[in-house]
């Protein structure tokens, strides 16, 4: 909320916000193997198209200018939804998911993909694509799973908001475990249409037992 305010008053442009955090997401990934994929073109691109509009009084809402960063399961149009599985690599998805959409509209700008466990099944975040997820206060230990990236990126200040997803304590474990606060929504009140699941042709059998997408940060 503070970032926010600032972009607000004009204290901060969302172009050097923006380039501060894909500065930090690149430095931190090294250690950290907490992202996936990166989206820092479009995401700078963006940025300047989000500062001309405040100029002109033009405000999206509420997240006006603000880089966020987005678990590698929920869809990005032109982006993979791995889950974690090579199987699922080079087939980007044709549209944003519906949660993603929404955080569009309302002036975000997401610039990285984050990491995720082998089919989303594991209590850390390792898989044979983009690797072991490291937990940023102690290389040694888990970052937890499955939205594990986007915990340890938020706990080593690489993005100032996240987006991850929770069935039986996939934002929860990994926000525990990295030291940041994380929010499971009761299921269907936020939109699960374009989130993918680790299965053949996407099809969910999930009939009770159901995920949904919530948001990460480093405070309330």
């Amino acid at each position: 909320s503070e970032l926010l305010r600032k972009l607000e008053k004009g204290e901060v442009t969302s172009l050097e916000v923006t380039m501060a955090f894909c500065r930090t997401a690149a430095r931190v990934q090294k250690d950290l193997s907490c992202l996936a994929e990166i989206n820092f073109e479009e995401a700078i691109a963006l940025a300047r198209e989000r500062d001309k509009e405040r100029k002109e009084g033009k405000i999206r809402g509420p997240l006006h200018g603000l880089p966020i960063s987005i678990k590698d399961q929920i869809d990005m149009a032109g982006f993979d939804s791995t889950c974690g599985l090579s199987a699922r690599c080079y087939r980007p998805a044709i549209e944003d998911a519906v949660i993603v959409q929404i955080l569009r509209a309302a002036g975000a700008i997401p610039f990285v993909r984050t990491n995720i466990p082998q089919a989303l099944f594991l209590p850390e975040s390792v898989n044979a694509i983009w690797g072991c997820c490291k937990n940023p206060f102690n290389a040694k230990r888990t970052s937890g799973g499955s939205s594990g990236g986007e915990a340890s990126l938020l706990a080593a200040r690489g993005s100032p908001l996240g987006l991850g997803t929770d069935i039986a304590g996939s934002i929860r474990g990994p926000s525990l475990f990295c030291g940041i606060c994380g929010f499971k929504p009761t299921p269907g009140r936020v939109s699960c249409k374009g989130i993918a699941v680790p299965r053949p042709n996407d099809s969910n059998g999930q009939a009770v037992v159901l995920a949904t997408p919530g948001p990460m940060a480093r405070c309330v």
